[in-house]
């Protein structure tokens, strides 16, 4: 009997530890996270608060509500997992802030994973992109960012109209201990900005343009194109975009197409000039494009040779000059 009831402990005891492992409580880890950029130079950082010293470039800056988003690679599966900032953490120029989450209990203690993180502004409708694919390391971007083309407005239709740029950061072989080694964590940019500059030369009042767009038939450079709206996704296995759509050729801007433009209805008065940004999912090896604009009354004009070829550096601000002299005249410029 003594030898019966030892084992039935001991089973019990073994049914105790294994439910101990199965259920155990959830590993809360605060990191630092802060927003990077290739340069100081005011003319190329990027934000998305422009002032006297960036009037044309995008500053991130850390907000109350943003999140991050975790892709957890063990084992060869993946688990996903939002970071939430800690407004009280956000430092006096809002470039680095506390965000806190937690590991997933499907990760042992003492087992190694492999960490992605992805910051971008999301509307909140997984169907809208916004999220890592389930199953992957893959992060589909928010979709339609033709219609992102401020620094601050929305439309009033829609979630859209504020560039979305996506920012990324991996670590690999982090050991699940007591307090992980993951932070402090220093992302990266994962595309560039194309601030372009439209004057209008006709001397009079006009419409703003339907779109604008750069490109050229047959090309493969851009692959949040949005002349079809496709799934743009980013692959942590390689560093690459990758999309749906079968247009890859032309980068659109929808400018006063649609309700969905947070500047539809808007004018232009004679000899002004406003700024259209356009954050670009693309290489850095950018070819010669051509530009396309149309408008509403039936201008419009093809430029075959708007834009040199050029190679760009990820999450730096760069400036296209055009104007409109009326129909059949869009030209690339200098600086105004």
């Amino acid at each position: 009997m003594k030898t019966k009831l030892s084992i039935i402990a001991a089973l019990f005891a073994l049914i105790l530890t294994g439910c101990a492992k199965e259920n155990r409580d959830p590993k809360m880890v605060t990191v630092t996270v802060s927003m990077t950029s290739p340069e100081d130079d005011a003319a190329t950082r990027v934000s998305l608060t422009p002032d006297s010293g960036t009037p044309q470039g995008l500053i991130l800056k850390w907000e109350t509500t943003d999140k991050l988003m975790l892709c957890f690679e063990y084992n060869a599966n993946y688990y996903h997992v939002d970071a939430n900032i800690d407004p009280g953490s956000i430092s006096a120029n809002g470039k680095t802030a506390d965000f806190n989450f937690t590991i997933p209990t499907q990760i042992p203690s003492g087992a190694n994973f492999n960490l992605y993180v992805v910051y971008q502004k999301t509307n909140g409708n997984s169907t809208d992109g916004g999220r890592f694919q389930p199953g992957t390391k893959k992060y589909d971007l928010e979709k339609t960012e033709k219609d992102c083309i401020t620094l601050d407005q929305l439309s009033p239709t829609s979630q859209r109209g504020i560039s979305r740029p996506m920012l990324y950061f991996e670590k690999t072989n982090i050991t699940n201990t007591a307090t992980p080694d993951i932070g402090p964590i220093n992302l990266i940019h994962a595309g560039w900005i194309m601030a372009i500059h439209f004057k209008n030369n006709t001397g009079a009042e006009i419409d703003l343009p339907e779109f604008i767009a750069f490109g050229k038939d047959n090309l493969t450079w851009v692959f949040n194109s949005d002349y079809y709206v496709g799934i743009t996704s980013f692959d942590f296995s390689n560093h690459t975009f990758s999309s749906s759509a079968s247009t890859k050729d032309w980068l659109y801007l929808n400018i006063n197409e649609d309700s969905n433009s947070p500047l539809f209805g808007d004018k232009l008065a004679a000899g002004a000039s406003i700024i259209f940004y356009r954050w670009v999912a693309s290489g850095t090896s950018i070819p010669a494009l051509g530009g396309d604009i149309w408008f509403s009354n039936w201008e419009g004009d093809t430029n075959s040779s708007m834009l040199p070829a050029r190679t760009i550096t990820y999450g730096k601000t760069y400036n296209v000059y055009t104007i409109w002299n009326g129909d059949g005249d869009f030209a690339f410029s200098a600086p105004y």
